[in-house]
């Protein structure tokens, strides 16, 4: 089969600053993933962790691109339904979708099974609802202490293998025959904090009354959370052959909780599933947390966490005083990625190099994940503020 021949310049609107060229952007991209995977891959780049050095040992401050189910959906102009629910649909997509990006942008698009982030929440049998053009969500199935008493019981024997959308992920996982690894979007490495999980069974304000309400029983359901966590991402390793340790946890709900709450309820899971996944000083230990997470950094300090996306709001500074030797993933704010300007965009992420961004532990991203609809040229204003101000070369 030919290869496509593509115009020396991109079809972008330049605003007077972004380069154009076909030749910059693939340069771009080559320098960018040997300073994003550490050194010029030898292979493919799907299935190497994202995780570059805390160091200046590279050519700039890499950039991260991760375009999730809704930015593919909403740029392909799909169903949202058919594209979680369709297996074959969804590949087929994400394969037009990356040889778009590559025409478009010179992006390089790694494969991925999506399951709109429902994979680990799913084992604990919500009804799933697939709305047609927006997210699915899982429906609660916890209202009473009577409930939790039961669920309790019921998900000490499960079979966690064949239990929610298991079976069907690791399916589709083998059948793509592509092992991938992923950072602020999750892959089989991946889990959900306890106060996710909890937020899934409950809903979010249900579940923060009941820690009031039920403290004792609280306890005893996020210790059986924390348990079941560790058990799953063991079995979804085993059946997907993944590294066998690091963890990424992916836990919104947790910084809705105060200092006390949190040290309280959910600091004992933290330290469980940590200790059990990542137990040597040098394994991941990554943590997603986009909701307001100033206030819980010492105790994420105190749990050795060494990679953080955080929310958009709190100060990357603060972030790097807290966690100093931490790798921040961050910290440009999604809706500003997706509503501003680029030169706004581009502005805002000099601000970021310039506050974190020189020690070599910075890697230039959103805090969150890319919304649809955020365009192209934000996306390179993003990556062309590292190639103006993030050298260390």
């Amino acid at each position: 089969m030919e290869r496509p021949v593509y115009s020396e310049r991109l079809t972008i609107d330049t605003y007077g600053f972004l380069p154009d060229s076909r030749e910059f952007w693939k340069e771009f991209w080559r320098i960018n993933t040997i300073s994003l995977y550490g050194g010029e891959p030898t292979g493919p780049i799907d299935a190497l962790p994202v995780r570059p050095s805390f160091d200046r040992n590279k050519p700039r401050i890499p950039v991260l691109i991760e375009l999730g189910e809704d930015w593919i959906i909403q740029k392909m102009g799909v169903s949202y339904k058919r594209y979680i629910q369709d297996a074959d649909f969804q590949q087929e997509i994400r394969r037009a979708c990356a040889v778009q990006l590559k025409q478009d942008l010179e992006f390089y698009l790694k494969p991925k099974v999506d399951t709109a982030s429902l994979l680990h929440g799913s084992i604990y049998g919500n009804p799933i609802l697939y709305p047609e053009d927006s997210t699915p969500t899982l429906e609660p199935i916890l209202h009473t202490a009577e409930d939790v008493k039961a669920l309790i019981h019921r998900m000490e024997e499960t079979d966690l293998s064949c239990a929610g959308l298991v079976e069907e992920f690791v399916r589709r996982y083998k059948e793509l025959g592509k092992p991938y690894r992923w950072r602020i979007l999750h892959d089989p490495t991946a889990v959900h904090g306890p106060g996710t999980i909890l937020g899934f069974l409950f809903g979010i304000s249900e579940f923060l009354l009941f820690l009031y309400d039920e403290p004792e029983l609280s306890a005893a359901l996020i210790d059986l959370v924390a348990r079941l966590t560790v058990r799953y991402s063991r079995m979804i390793r085993n059946l997907t052959q993944a590294p066998f340790t690091g963890v990424g946890v992916f836990d919104d709900v947790a910084g809705l909780l105060s200092p006390e709450l949190f040290e309280r309820f959910l600091l004992p899971a933290y330290h469980y599933i940590y200790s059990e996944l990542a137990p040597d000083q040098q394994d991941d230990r990554f943590l997603h947390n986009d909701a307001a997470v100033g206030h819980l950094l010492p105790y994420f300090r105190e749990l050795g966490v060494n990679g953080i996306n955080p929310d958009p709001d709190t100060p990357p500074s603060y972030i790097r005083k807290e966690l100093p030797r931490a790798i921040l993933y961050g910290a440009v704010s999604p809706l500003l990625l997706r509503n501003g300007s680029p030169a706004e965009v581009f502005h805002a992420a000099k601000q970021c190099i310039e506050e974190v961004g020189m020690d070599g532990g910075l890697v230039l991203t959103t805090a969150g994940s890319i919304n649809m609809g955020t365009p192209y040229e934000n996306l390179l204003a993003l990556c062309y503020s590292s190639y103006r101000f993030g050298n260390f070369t």
